[in-house]
């Protein structure tokens, strides 16, 4: 019982759930505290990290974005593809939830830069189904088990327009709910990437998940009433449902290379090489959010890595320092003539436990 509990209150965090559409008391701002719309938005699916590189990093991964997986974080980063590349990212979510996180993505150099297509989904796992009159679950007429799941596809387009600067955008089709009870968006994306010349130092900004005002649709949010009238008859009506916006989030990062880059800070050239990563979060459902990462590499083929992402939510200072710090790390190796990446990262998300992420990459560069 204890686990599906805590499997429900998982999942209302991460959709704006249908649970959110009943009525209740609505707990006022102070003025003196940011406003935030925690799982007051649609598709926060999007918002849950893929690559188990950037994952280590504690997410400040903006800046450093490449090969396939820069098409989550910023599709400016595909102007740097020379080759095709697949990527690939498996997450195993908050302990025994039994809530799977996948991310695929393939990319190829195109019309002077290069094109993507990726897919995210989320699936919760199979949860008892219960109503009023069935409270401990066995209606068979809807079945006995249940699942969230959320998806999203999407095509991706970069390109450099100089030697320090690359653009990218983004378009997506997602969607999210239960069966008979889902919505869907479509979504834009905007980055670039800008390396400075000076002291290693890249600047990175992103804007994600732009997009309309969507309800949710299906057998579920509709019904038919009979009437008591001498001559009865169904009446169709349906639910009145909250419109959901996406998770439109803005992300600024700075790269610093400290080693091992041609124009490292401290110490060009050389076997080792370390990377700085500093993040700032503004979405519309969370305050200001920062993120700091680094990543030691020797000669490209070994990696070590470690993040923080500071969760600056109201109400959350019982969390310790601990939450949302990363670690972990990766190989690089010679395959046909082209590099195969494997990464594993541990986040420690406190009260639901820790995200495993396990991911490959065949063709990208770090």
């Amino acid at each position: 019982m204890h686990r599906h509990t805590t499997l429900i209150a998982a999942l209302l965090l991460l959709p704006g759930g249908l649970a959110a559409q009943r009525t209740g008391t609505f707990l006022e701002p102070l003025p003196t505290e940011g406003t935030t719309r925690v799982a007051q938005r649609g598709a926060n699916f999007l918002e849950i990290a893929v690559g188990a590189r950037a994952r280590a990093m504690g997410e400040a991964y903006t800046g450093l974005a490449s090969g396939a997986s820069a098409t989550f974080w910023n599709p400016a980063g595909l102007g740097s593809i020379e080759r095709f590349t697949l990527a690939y990212t498996y997450l195993d979510m908050y302990g025994d939830l039994g809530i799977k996180h996948q991310f695929a993505a393939v990319a190829l150099p195109m019309f002077g830069g290069a094109g993507a297509v990726s897919y995210i989904g989320l699936n919760s796992g199979d949860i008892p189904r219960t109503d009023e009159s069935n409270p401990s679950g066995g209606n068979s007429a809807t079945g006995d088990v249940f699942s969230f799941s959320g998806q999203a596809i999407g095509l991706h387009y970069g390109r450099r327009l100089t030697d320090r600067l690359q653009v990218g955008f983004t378009g997506r089709y997602v969607s999210e709910g239960i069966t008979q009870a889902t919505v869907s968006w479509w979504s834009l994306d905007f980055g670039t990437l800008f390396n400075t010349g000076l002291y290693g130092i890249t600047i990175a900004a992103t804007l994600a998940n732009v997009g309309p005002t969507s309800q949710y649709q299906g057998g579920l949010i509709t019904t038919r009433v009979n009437t008591d009238q001498a001559f009865p008859f169904a009446i169709p009506i349906r639910f009145k449902t909250t419109g959901y916006s996406l998770p439109t989030t803005f992300r600024f990062a700075v790269v610093s290379s400290l080693m091992g880059g041609p124009d490292a800070l401290f110490a060009p050239g050389g076997n080792s090489d370390l990377k700085l990563a500093v993040e700032l979060n503004d979405a519309v459902d969370t305050d200001i959010q920062m993120a700091v990462g680094a990543e030691y590499s020797f000669n490209r083929l070994v990696f070590l890595r470690a993040g923080k992402k500071f969760v600056n939510e109201a109400h959350s200072d019982f969390r310790s320092f601990g939450h949302a710090l990363s670690f972990g790390g990766g190989l690089r190796l010679p395959l046909f003539g082209s590099a195969l990446s494997l990464d594993y990262a541990y986040t420690n998300m406190g009260e639901l436990q820790n995200v495993h992420a396990f991911s490959f990459e065949l063709g990208g560069t770090q």
